[in-house]
C-alpha cells in the first residue's frame, strides 16, 4: 500500500526535507478517501515527487526555464524546483497583494507556452514528467493549452505511463485546480474526470472522484451519485464527499457507512492491509464533519454514546463537539 504524504505549502523549507519516495503514487495506490489539495500544494507535491528538491541557488524564472529544457539532470531537477516555486511564490504574493522576490508578468506565460510546444512528441515514460510539470504551470497561469494538455495526459498509453503515475498526476491536478477554471476549460476538466470513472485503473478512478468536488455541474453530479453504488469502499465514500462538498445530501447513507467501525473491518478480510487505524479514523472523522455540513449529523443519543464509548479518540472530540453544538 502506498500513501501520498502532501507537505505544508506554507511552509517552503518542507519540501527540502521531504522524502520523494514518499509522494509516489504506483498503479496499487491506496488512498481512501481522498481530499483534493489546494492548487499550490499539487504543483509543489508533482514537482517533489517527479524531481525532488536540491539546495542551491536560484536564477531568474526565465533562466530556470531555459535549464529545464538544455541542463543536464541534476540542472533539470533544480530547475524544475526553483521555476515552480517562483510561479507560486508570485501568485500567492498578488494575491495576497504585496511584491514577489520574481517579476513574472505576462510575457512570461508565452515563453512557458513555447518551451512545453518545444518538447515535441513523447516517446518513452522518462519523457513525461518535464511535459507533465509545465502543463501543470500553464494551466494554473489561465492557459487553456494547459488544461487541454493535462486532460490528454489523463490518457497516456501504457507504454509511456506503466505505474499510471503520470495519469494519476495530470488527473489531481486537473481537480485541484477546478474551483479556477471557467467556461470550456472547466467543462473540459470534468468531462475528462468523468470519462475516468470506467477506467481500470482504481487510483485513477479515486482521484477523479475526489477532483469532481471542485468541477460542479449536472454531470458531475449523476457520475458521483452513480459512483455510490461502487463495490470499493474508498470509492463510493470519497463520492459522498465530494457530493456533500457540493452541498448534495445523496450519500447520507454511505456516510453513515463509513462511521461504522464493521465498514472496515469486512474490508480487512480480503485485504489483510487495508485501512489501518489512523485511516480509519480520518475516514470516519470526514464522514463525520460531512454530515455535519450537511444538517445530517447523527442525534443526540448515539452523539453521546461515542463521546463516552467510541475507541477512537478523534470521535470521541468530534461527537463532544457536535454535542456542544445542539
Amino acid at each position: 500500500m502506498t500513501e501520498i504524504e502532501i507537505p505544508d505549502p506554507t511552509s517552503p523549507e518542507s519540501a527540502e526535507d521531504a522524502p520523494a519516495q514518499k509522494i509516489s503514487p504506483y498503479r496499487s495506490l491506496f488512498v481512501p478517501l481522498v481530499v483534493v489539495p489546494a492548487m499550490i500544494v499539487m504543483v509543489l507535491v508533482l514537482v517533489y515527487a517527479l524531481f525532488g528538491a536540491l539546495a542551491g541557488s536560484e536564477d531568474t524564472p526565465s533562466q530556470n526555464l531555459d535549464r529545464l529544457l538544455n541542463g543536464g539532470f541534476n540542472e533539470r531537477q533544480q530547475a524544475a524546483f526553483n521555476l515552480v516555486r517562483q510561479v507560486l511564490e508570485e501568485r500567492r504574493a498578488d494575491g495576497q497583494g504585496r511584491e514577489s522576490d520574481w517579476d513574472i508578468d505576462a510575457s512570461f506565460l508565452p515563453k512557458l507556452r513555447s518551451a512545453r510546444a518545444a518538447l515535441g512528441e513523447l516517446e518513452e515514460p522518462s519523457d513525461v514528467p518535464i511535459p507533465l510539470v509545465l502543463s501543470s504551470l500553464l494551466a494554473q497561469l489561465g492557459d487553456s493549452e494547459g488544461v487541454g494538455q493535462l486532460c490528454a495526459l489523463t490518457a497516456l498509453s501504457e507504454k509511456l505511463d506503466p505505474q499510471g503515475q503520470y495519469r494519476v498526476y495530470a488527473a489531481w491536478t486537473l481537480g485541484a485546480i477546478g474551483k479556477e477554471l471557467s467556461g470550456p476549460d472547466r467543462d473540459r476538466a470534468g468531462e475528462t474526470l468523468i470519462a475516468l470513472f470506467d477506467h481500470p485503473d482504481p487510483a485513477l478512478v479515486l482521484v477523479a472522484t475526489a477532483g469532481l468536488q471542485n468541477l460542479p455541474s449536472e454531470e458531475a453530479t449523476a457520475a458521483l451519485t452513480g459512483m455510490l453504488g461502487s463495490r470499493s469502499l474508498e470509492q463510493r465514500g470519497t463520492a459522498a464527499l465530494s457530493l456533500a462538498s457540493l452541498g448534495d445530501p445523496a450519500g447520507q447513507g454511505v456516510l453513515t457507512e463509513l462511521l461504522a467501525l464493521e465498514s472496515y473491518a469486512g474490508e480487512r478480510e480480503g485485504a489483510p492491509l487495508k485501512w489501518p487505524p489512523k485511516q480509519v479514523s480520518e475516514s470516519r472523522s470526514k464522514a463525520l464533519e460531512a454530515l455535519r455540513r450537511l444538517d445530517l449529523a447523527p442525534d443526540r443519543v448515539v452523539l453521546e454514546g461515542w463521546a463516552e464509548d467510541d475507541p477512537d479518540p478523534n470521535i470521541r472530540a468530534a461527537a463532544r463537539k457536535l454535542l456542544s453544538e445542539i
